[in-house]
């Protein structure tokens, strides 16, 4: 288990880095400005001055405008791996790399001394800051619009998946109102769903045996189980009492009863220890499946799966373990 975690883990990280390569050989442009802004000082430097001797070295100037230069060129790449191509990119990358020429230039300085008639590059050295300096307010600016209409987007799809009030309190679970809110909107998208509904064997004996309090622990622990088995892009809900119901998009019915056995299997595996009685309660649950179209009505498959539900027996086995 370990290993397949590990080789996923490897797998995963190997796939966000050629996501990143891919993304910065999108940016080829400015790669290329950014290369020009990098290699023109050098240039610079090296055919207008001489180098100085050590002894003449600042190394606090040098650490100083050092770490800026590198501090610059850091969070110019880092726009580069992380942005899509766009208005916002271009400006940083460009406000940057201007940012880091005359930055660059400015280290380069303390070891190369020039000549009088070389003072020009006094102006050179400064000009190309105060530019990118004013891209990168404009970059600035266009990143917050961008980012308010992002933050606009995700209340939208917080009000659409994190509706609190429609929360079951005992399980953490959905209702079964939001639960169908979701169905529909998947049938006018016109896409095919499974449905899976789960009911927990004789259910009311053990409420009635234990207590409500741990009956209603009992349903949190299995709705946790249930969770554990289904895919990030599925939904289940508390449906009512002791039966649950998931909505599995794009799976046919196939899937859905493998789905469904393993959380059967997973269930009647896990002991629950009841906190008031020296007892190991291993408990069984059955499942029906079905597929549901865009052109099916949701009330008649809600009729039909419950049926198939409860003509299903199941029973329920306690254990007593000496702990």
């Amino acid at each position: 288990m370990l290993t397949a975690f590990t080789l996923e883990l490897l797998s995963t990280k190997n796939k966000v880095n050629e996501m990143n390569v891919s993304l910065i050989f999108r940016h080829r442009g400015l790669l290329a400005f950014f290369f020009i802004c990098l290699m023109i000082p050098i240039w610079l430097s090296l055919y207008l001055g001489e180098p100085k001797v050590e002894s003449d070295y600042k190394w606090t100037d040098i650490i100083g405008e050092g770490s800026v230069t590198l501090l610059t060129t850091f969070w110019l790449v880092a726009a580069l791996v992380s942005r899509p191509p766009g208005k916002v990119t271009r400006l940083l990358v460009l406000g940057l790399a201007c940012f880091m020429f005359s930055s660059l230039l400015d280290v380069l300085d303390e070891f190369f001394a020039y000549h009088p008639s070389a003072n020009w590059l006094s102006v050179v050295e400064s000009f190309p800051a105060a530019v990118g300096m004013i891209i990168m307010t404009a970059a600035l600016y266009y990143w917050h619009l961008e980012q308010v209409a992002l933050n606009k987007q995700l209340q939208r799809r917080e009000l659409q998946y994190r509706a609190v009030e429609k929360i079951d309190i005992i399980t953490q679970l959905y209702r079964a109102d939001y639960w169908r809110e979701r169905v529909l909107g998947l049938q006018q998208q016109k896409q095919t769903a499974a449905i899976i509904a789960l009911d927990i064997n004789n259910f009311t004996q053990l409420n009635a045996q234990l207590g409500n309090r741990e009956g209603d622990r009992f349903l949190h622990e299995i709705a946790h189980l249930i969770l554990m088995n289904l895919r990030p892009s599925d939904l289940v809900c508390r449906y009512a009492g002791d039966r649950f119901i998931a909505l599995l998009p794009d799976a046919d019915n196939a899937f859905a009863e493998d789905i469904a056995k393993q959380v059967e299997r997973s269930i009647e595996h896990v002991a629950f220890r009841c906190n008031e009685h020296n007892m190991a309660i291993f408990q069984s649950i059955r499942t029906a499946s079905l597929i549901l179209t865009p052109t099916d009505d949701l009330q008649v498959q809600l009729k039909k799966i419950n049926t198939q539900l409860d003509q299903k027996s199941g029973s329920m086995h306690q254990v007593v373990d000496a702990a």
